[in-house]
C-alpha cells in the first residue's frame, strides 16, 4: 500500500513558511511500514486541490492533506472536496455544539465564520479535532481514502500522530516493521557511509521477497540518526538480524554513535554527568551562549550546570578568565593558547569538573591572514587534564554557530566518556 501527501497552502508556495507537516507525516508513515509515493503543494484555489486529489490518486491508496480548513475565505479545501466528489456540504449538529461549548468555556463569542465550520462534506466520516476547532474530515471512494487534517502544526501532528496513524497502520499497514537507531555525531556523512560499505553489502543480501532490510542515513546539522529497517512476517527473526547489524556498525564506527533511540546530543551529556556527579561551565567567545542554550535546553540541566561567561571582547577574556594580554597580542583571540588559558580561567572561575570554551570566527567577516571564517578552537578541560582543537566550516554565520556549538558538545563528550 502506498501513501500520498497533499500540502495546500499559498504560504508554501511562497516561501514565506516552512512546510513541515509533509516531512513529519512522511517519517511516521516510513516508520510504520507505509510507503510514501508522492508529496505534492498546492495553491489555495479550488482548482488547484481537485487535480491535486485527482493525480495523487493516481499514485497512492491513500491521499493525506494538510491546510485549507480554517474558518476564512482562503480556506477552500471543503468547497474543493465537496465539487471533487461531487457532493455537497451538510449541517452538523454535533460540531456545532462542540465548537459552542468551546468557545463558551473560553469566553469568546462564537461568530458567523467559526460556526460555518459545522458545515462538512456529506460523504466524510468527521473526526473531532481535540486541540482546534477545525474536524478532520476521512473520505473513502472505493479503495481510495482522502484524510484532511489542519495546516497549523502543532494541530496537525497531534492530530495525525494520536489519532489518524493507528488507523491507517492498521487499514494500510503490511507486514511488521522493526528499526534500531543510532545517534552519530563528529563525521560526516560520507565518511560514516564508507566505514559502512562492508555492513550495507550484507543488509542488502539479506533482503528477500518474504523481508526487507534498510539502512538509512537521515543526516541533520552536525549529526546523523542512522536508522536499521526490517520488516516482514517473521518479526523474530526481523529484530535478531537487525540487532546482529547494530552490533557490526557498532564495530566499525563505535566512536561515533553516541546513544540507540531518539536520545539528542545534550540530553545524553546530561545523563553522563549526572551518572558522574559531574558540573560543567562554559566559556564562550563566537558561539554567544548558543552552547550554553543547547545544554540547558534539556530539563533539569542544573543540576549539572553552573553557568557561562559570553567573553565576546577580548578585555572580558582577560577580566574574566585571566588570559594574558601578551596571549592575546601575539597569537590573537582565535588560537590555541587563548583558548587554553580561557579554560584554565573557566574552571577555577566555576570551579566546576569540566570546563568547554569556544573562540573562532563564525563569519561572514573577521576573517584574516591564517584566520578564515569558519575557523574555531575548542577547549574542554578539567583539574587533570585538557584538550584544545581547532575546526574549519564553511557555512553561513548561523550554521557556523551550531556547529561549532556541536562540535563543543562532542568534545565534552569523548572527554568525559574517555573516547579518543
Amino acid at each position: 500500500m502506498k501513501a500520498a501527501i497533499l500540502v495546500i497552502g499559498d504560504e508554501i508556495l511562497s516561501g514565506n513558511v516552512q512546510d513541515t507537516n509533509s516531512s513529519f507525516a512522511a517519517r511516521l508513515l516510513f516508520e510504520n511500514n507505509i510507503s510514501v509515493a508522492h508529496i505534492l503543494a498546492v495553491a489555495d484555489t479550488e482548482q488547484a486541490i481537485k487535480e491535486g486529489i485527482k493525480y495523487l490518486f493516481t499514485k497512492a491508496d491513500i491521499v493525506i492533506s494538510s491546510g485549507g480548513l480554517g474558518p476564512t475565505r482562503d480556506d477552500v479545501t471543503k468547497t474543493a472536496i465537496v465539487s471533487y466528489f461531487n457532493t455537497e456540504l451538510v449541517f452538523d449538529q454535533a460540531i456545532y455544539d462542540d465548537l459552542t461549548d468551546r468557545y463558551t468555556r473560553s469566553g469568546r463569542p462564537l461568530n458567523t465564520l467559526n460556526s460555518d465550520q459545522a458545515m462538512v462534506p456529506s460523504n466524510a466520516e468527521i473526526v473531532r479535532n481535540d486541540v482546534g476547532t477545525a474536524p478532520i474530515f476521512w473520505i473513502e471512494q472505493g479503495e481510495k481514502v482522502l484524510v484532511t487534517l489542519p495546516g497549523v502544526p502543532s494541530e496537525m501532528r497531534h492530530m495525525f500522530e494520536k489519532i489518524l496513524l493507528p488507523r491507517i497502520v492498521e487499514q494500510f499497514g503490511s507486514g511488521k516493521i522493526s528499526r534500531i537507531i543510532l545517534q552519530v555525531i563528529g563525521i560526516p556523512e560520507s565518511d560514516l557511509a564508507m566505514k559502512l560499505v562492508e555492513v550495507e553489502n550484507q543488509i542488502e543480501a539479506a533482503s528477500n521477497e518474504n523481508e526487507q532490510y534498510k539502512l538509512a542515513y537521515l543526516p541533520s546539522m552536525g549529526t546523523i540518526r542512522l536508522q536499521i529497517i526490517g520488516s516482514g512476517d517473521d518479526s523474530t527473526k526481523i529484530e535478531n538480524n537487525i540487532n546482529n547489524f547494530k552490533e557490526q556498525i557498532l564495530s566499525k564506527a563505535g566512536k561515533y554513535i553516541y546513544a540507540e533511540g531518539d536520545e539528542g546530543i545534550s540530553t545524553y551529556i546530561g545523563k553522563i554527568l549526572r551518572e558522574e556527579q559531574a558540573t560543567v561551565s562554559t566559556a564562550e567567545s563566537c558561539t554567544g551562549g548558543y552552547l550554553a542554550h543547547l545544554i540547558t535546553s534539556v530539563s533539569g540541566s542544573s543540576d549539572y550546570y553552573l553557568g557561562s561567561i559570553i567573553s565576546y571582547a577580548n578585555e572580558v577574556k582577560t577580566k574574566e578568565f585571566g588570559v594574558s594580554e601578551s596571549t592575546l597580542e601575539k597569537f590573537g583571540a582565535v588560537s590555541e593558547e587563548t583558548c587554553r588559558e580561557m579554560v584554565s580561567g573557566c574552571l577555577k572561575k566555576f570551579n566546576t569538573t569540566y570546563a568547554v570554551v569556544t573562540t573562532g570566527i563564525a563569519g561572514p567577516t573577521g576573517d584574516t591572514d591564517g584566520k578564515p571564517v569558519g575557523l574555531v578552537w575548542i577547549g574542554v578541560g578539567n583539574k587533570d587534564n585538557m584538550i584544545i582543537s581547532s575546526f574549519q566550516f564553511r557555512r553561513n554565520r548561523i550554521e557556523n554557530i551550531h556547529l561549532f556549538a556541536m562540535s563543543a558538545l562532542d568534545m565534552l563528550r569523548k572527554f568525559a566518556v574517555g573516547v579518543d
